[in-house]
C-alpha cells in the first residue's frame, strides 16, 4: 500500500464533501471555503480546514492505514449563523464513508467542537477523526 497511498490528499475530499452538500450551499457561498486561510479580502461567513495530524499504521514493513485529524473553523459576524453553517457542515461531514480509485475514507467521526470569538467574529471549531488508505 505505501506506494499507493493517497492520503495527505484527503483535505480535498473533505472541500468537496462541504461544498457538494445542498444544505451547506443554502447557508454560505462555497467559494469561501479555504485550506488552512482565508483571503484577506473574505467577508463573512467563511470556512476554514486542514489537517491536524496524519498518523501512519505499519505492519511488519507494510503500511496498512492512517489516522487523520482534520479542523474546520466556521466564522460569522452572526452566532446563530456560525451554528447553522457549523451544523450543516457536521451533517455533510459526519458519518461519511467514501472509496474512490484514489483513496479510501473511512467513518468520519465528529471528535469536538468548541467556540470562541475574535475580534467581531464567533468561530465554531470542530475537530474530526478517521482512517485512510
Amino acid at each position: 500500500m505505501a506506494n499507493n497511498d493517497n492520503s495527505i490528499l484527503v483535505t480535498k475530499y473533505i472541500r468537496k464533501f462541504i461544498v457538494e452538500n445542498e444544505e451547506v450551499r443554502k447557508l454560505i457561498n462555497t467559494n469561501n471555503v479555504f485550506p488552512l486561510i482565508a483571503n484577506a479580502d473574505t467577508t463573512f461567513p467563511f470556512v476554514v480546514y486542514g489537517r491536524t495530524s496524519l498518523v501512519p499504521t505499519y505492519t511488519k514493513d507494510l503500511l496498512t492505514e492512517n489516522s487523520i485529524t482534520i479542523y474546520i473553523y466556521v466564522v460569522s459576524d452572526k452566532y446563530i449563523e456560525s451554528l447553522e453553517i457549523a451544523n450543516a457542515i457536521r451533517h455533510s461531514i459526519e458519518s461519511h464513508i467514501y472509496k474512490d480509485n484514489e483513496i479510501t475514507i473511512d467513518v468520519i467521526k465528529l471528535e469536538s467542537i468548541t467556540e470562541e470569538t475574535s475580534d467581531d467574529a464567533y468561530i465554531q471549531k470542530m475537530s474530526f477523526t478517521f482512517t485512510c488508505r
